[in-house]
């Protein structure tokens, strides 16, 4: 398993060629066990980079709980998608649809952030508008993805975002009330 630098911009590329419609996600990505611990590893980075931004203004003491937290909303969503595509008899398409997911997962982070950071840099806050059509387009893929990757309707696909969505928010909010206890 490659987990260099190079093989994250590789991949990021791979993953921008693929939402501009040049390459197809199974020639974009390495859809395997490898690929899959390597695009969770990047994400989980990408995450942790991301998270920078605001971590400093709840302090640095959070970011430990942040990058556990954070490595167990991954895992969770990987294992609940894993469990739920098996209950819909499709747990064979699962690694054809969860490595190029989470690569487009952190493609929205990186989306994100940039759009963070040139608002925060310039002090224009118009440029935050920008995140309005960068959501579209991203849950457009990432609904994408997942009808084309493992045949299901547009609703089990928003299920796939909405149930990342809910494990996120449910593991943060309860490592913020833990963080803010102690």
């Amino acid at each position: 398993m490659n987990i260099s630098p190079s093989a994250f911009l590789k991949y990021l590329h791979a993953t921008l060629q693929m939402m501009l419609g040049k390459q197809s996600a199974e020639n974009s990505f390495d859809i395997s066990e490898d690929g899959l611990w390597q695009a969770i590893f990047a994400s989980w980075i990408i995450s942790s980079i991301v998270s920078i931004i605001p971590i400093q203004a709840i302090g640095w003491n959070f970011f430990p709980i942040f990058l556990v937290t954070s490595l167990v909303s991954l895992l969770s969503f990987v294992l609940l998608s894993y469990y739920f595509l098996e209950r819909l008899k499709k747990g064979a398409l699962f690694l054809k649809f969860m490595v190029p997911y989470l690569w487009l997962s952190s493609m929205q982070m990186i989306f994100f952030a940039s759009i963070t950071i040139a608002s925060t840099v310039t002090g224009i806050l118009q440029f935050s508008l920008l995140s309005i059509p960068a959501i579209i387009w991203i849950v457009y893929w990432l609904i994408r993805i997942s009808v084309q990757q493992l045949g299901v309707s547009r609703l089990i696909a928003f299920g796939f975002l909405a149930g990342k969505f809910i494990i996120e928010t449910i593991l943060g909010v309860t490592a913020g009330m833990s963080f803010s206890l102690t």
